[in-house]
């Protein structure tokens, strides 16, 4: 005896073990994989702050550019290089006097100043001085001589070209390391060069703005520029490995890197001026503090694994108590000794054999007379009228009925359509298929419920459920959609289904009835053979459509114009909105479309279309949308109409479109050159819209007009460029633009280079096809 209770105790407990186990080994498993994790969130958050510091110097370089372009502008200073040398000197004081109202927003610069080539002279915001006395006496580059300057800044084509200098070699303490970028003048010229515009970027403005980075000081960060050139450095070097440069040939990323035996974590990242941000920090900090929570992990789950076994003894032995009283209480009310079954799992297995062989004999007797008044008491309770006193479990006993759950529901089956099944419309043949239908529920059912006729054509399923949980719900669609797959396939008949809630007593039968009756009037929204809860619809307060005015004369506009793509997308549009959810109710869904039928008419009568041409077999369209068995039916016939209507109004103004097109393409190569030409100027020649003008020349072409009078623009500015004399100003406003500037930025998105420099190349193809 102690034995047998024994063995069922151990295997309880040894149950509960292996259970403790499973969340012990995922845990587990989980800190084997924090330590990448770690790195990969390490590296994700230093990538991001080296993204926030580029996008910040990315943004200053920007208006560095923007200061560059608004000297080289500058009208006084332009005149420099285009008066009489016996003027130049009244020149260079407004040249000064002009440098000085240069208003300097970005804190980057530290200065500025113009360098002019043939004078070998600099023109500050402050003094006019040869180069040699501002380069090294005033204003001496930290690192770089006057021949440094020279060769690296002041000869030579630049644009915004970036030289890093070191305030460490200078004898000066208080001299700060600067970053000097060089921009050629005049703008845009490549070979003619006047001069150069100097601007200094302080180089701790940068500095101070990576200290921000997580890990800095632990790491080392470098800023290349877009040759590949280290100019700024945290560490005073400015050489990198090729190794290092080989690994950061993408434009952004991070990764591990082994540097002098030292593992790194590597990240990089490239703005869009072309510098290239790197970050090197040694892993062993970032993962100092996981080495830690590492070791705290596994005294925790020696702890955990220890108290779990102690809990998992004491739950395995209350869980055998309530075994032990049962064997007892059965051996007690039989007065049979257990010595025949091997352990109390046996002997309560075959007790519960005995008392249901002895309930069948009962039953037996019984089951002759039981249908009907089963079917009688089932009737009388879903319609309400079955008293609390009728409930009890030996009346419902007495009836064959058990209904063990506290819990019930109702499913109601309504047929649809069986013609395809019965043989004649008769009695006996629609008497035939409620036969098969409560058979074949019946089966389904089975001790989960009952089944009972309430009209000719629909049964109503009574389920008995545990509880109202999410697994019993699926467990009831489960098995109305084999019961639907069978009458579906089998007996080719369609079927409606509605479904009550879950309530929690028995007389709550009559309620789930009436819900599963207002879930099947929805029918109308959901189609026929369709499934439909109450717990879908039942919270549905609305009462309106949704329906604005806006988009009605959105659907008119494209009925008149004939985009049938346009209405078909806002017939769907509005269907989604009011029906994608299953909230309309159906009368107002009805509603709904009986209003999008008059807007069709109204089309159809400002445009005067035959509605004999429509209506061949003479329906009457306000039939059609009433007599509709399903919203989607309704839809169906709505696009039917609309897409006549489209086609006649298409084939109405096919050939003016044609036309138009042609005349529009004519005007922009006839009027490319004029400065106020755009695609609002056009539609007003034209006398349309912007939108209509643009999607019927995108039509017909396959390209925007916007584009194809930028292509025209281009194609005529090559050939202009190519005009010995004639300079980049004049050729863009030749083109159609006011300035060079804009000219110049969109010639360099098109073509990817400067006007200048494609003058410069035509010029070089030109001189060696003459040699």
């Amino acid at each position: 005896m102690l034995l047998r209770r024994k063995s069922i105790f151990l295997t309880l407990w040894l149950s509960y073990i292996l259970i403790l186990l499973i969340p012990v080994t995922g845990t587990f498993i989980l800190y084997t994989n924090m330590e990448k994790n770690m790195v990969d969130n390490a590296n994700r958050s230093n990538l991001a702050m080296l993204e926030q510091a580029r996008q910040v110097v990315d943004n200053n370089l920007q208006e560095i550019e923007q200061l560059g372009i608004q000297i080289a502008t500058q009208p006084k200073l332009q005149t420099l290089w285009t008066i009489k040398d016996s003027e130049k000197y009244i020149q260079y004081e407004e040249a000064v006097r002009a440098l000085r109202t240069i208003r300097n927003g970005s804190p980057f610069i530290d200065d500025f100043y113009v360098y002019l080539r043939d004078e070998d002279a600099v023109i500050s915001p402050i003094l006019k001085t040869d180069a040699p006395t501002f380069f090294t006496k005033l204003y001496p580059l930290p690192g770089k001589n006057l021949e440094h300057v020279r060769t690296e800044l002041l000869t030579g084509y630049h644009y915004l070209t970036y030289l890093p200098t070191s305030a460490s070699s200078t004898a000066d303490p208080a001299t700060k390391s600067v970053i000097a970028s060089a921009i050629s003048l005049p703008l845009g010229e490549t070979s003619n060069i006047k001069g150069t515009i100097v601007m200094l970027i302080n180089e701790q403005q940068i500095l101070d703005l990576l200290k921000g980075i997580q890990w800095v000081d632990n790491g080392t960060m470098f800023i290349l520029d877009e040759k590949g050139q280290v100019i700024i450095s945290t560490s005073n070097t400015y050489k990198l490995s090729p190794s290092l440069l080989a690994e950061t040939q993408n434009s952004n990323g991070y990764e591990t890197y082994n540097a002098d035996g030292t593992t790194q974590m590597l990240s990089f990242t490239t703005g869009t001026s072309g510098w290239k941000y790197i970050s090197l920090v040694p892993k062993s900090v970032v993962l100092e503090r996981v080495n830690e929570m590492k070791t705290w992990a596994i005294y925790l789950i020696i702890l955990v694994v220890a108290a779990g076994s102690a809990a998992a003894y004491w739950m395995a032995y209350r869980s055998y108590s309530p075994i032990r009283d049962l064997v007892y209480a059965i051996n007690k009310g039989k007065n049979v000794p257990r010595n025949g079954p091997s352990n109390e799992y046996d002997f309560i297995r075959n007790s519960i054999a005995a008392s249901v062989a002895e309930g069948k004999a009962l039953e037996q007797q019984l089951a002759g007379h039981l249908p009907v008044v089963r079917a009688n008491f089932l009737t009388r309770l879903l319609k309400g009228e079955v008293e609390q006193t009728e409930l009890t479990e030996d009346s419902l006993a007495f009836m064959g009925i058990r209904l063990p759950h506290h819990y019930v529901s109702v499913i109601i089956l309504e047929v649809d359509e069986s013609r395809d099944f019965r043989i004649a419309e008769s009695d006996r043949d629609r008497a035939l298929v409620r036969f098969i239908l409560f058979n074949l529920s019946s089966e389904f059912v089975g001790d989960s419920g009952y089944v009972t006729e309430t009209d000719n054509n629909r049964l109503a399923l009574l389920l008995n459920v545990p509880d109202a949980s999410e697994e019993t719900i699926q467990s009831r669609d489960r098995l109305i959609a084999e019961l639907k797959g069978v009458i579906e396939d089998r007996f080719r008949m369609k079927i409606t289904v509605a479904t009550s809630s879950l309530h929690l007593g028995r007389l709550e039968a009559s309620r789930c009835y009436i819900e599963a009756l207002n879930a099947l009037d929805y029918r109308i929204i959901h189609g026929i053979n369709a499934v439909i809860h109450y717990d879908d619809i039942r919270y549905m307060e609305r009462t309106y459509y949704h329906y604005p005015m806006e988009m009605e004369a959105q659907i008119m506009n494209c009925l008149k114009s004939g985009d049938y793509e346009g209405v078909e997308r806002l017939l769907n549009e509005l269907y989604q909105h009011n029906m994608g959810s299953r909230d309309t109710t159906p009368e107002l869904g009805k509603l709904l479309f009986l209003n999008l039928l008059g807007t069709v008419l109204k089309v159809t009568s400002a445009l005067k279309i035959d509605e004999k041409q429509w209506q061949e077999d003479g329906s009457d369209p306000v039939k059609l949308i009433i007599n509709s068995t399903s919203a989607e039916d309704m839809l169906k016939k709505v696009k039917e109409l609309c897409l006549f209507i489209c086609n006649s109004v298409q084939e109405a103004r096919s050939e003016q479109h044609e036309r138009w097109q042609e005349r529009m393409k004519h005007y922009i190569d006839e009027h490319y050159g004029d400065h106020s030409l755009s695609l609002t100027s056009i539609a007003d020649h034209f006398g349309m819209t912007p939108q209509y003008v643009s999607g019927l020349f995108k039509r017909q072409y396959g390209i925007n007009l916007t584009d194809y009078m930028i292509e025209v623009r281009m194609k005529e500015a090559k050939r202009l460029l190519e005009v010995p004399g004639m300079t980049v100003l004049q050729v863009a406003q030749g083109v159609g633009y006011s300035t060079d500037i804009g000219f110049i930025r969109v010639f360099k998105k098109i073509e990817g280079i400067t006007p200048g420099k494609y003058r410069e190349m035509q010029q070089r193809e030109d001189h060696l096809k003459d040699g």
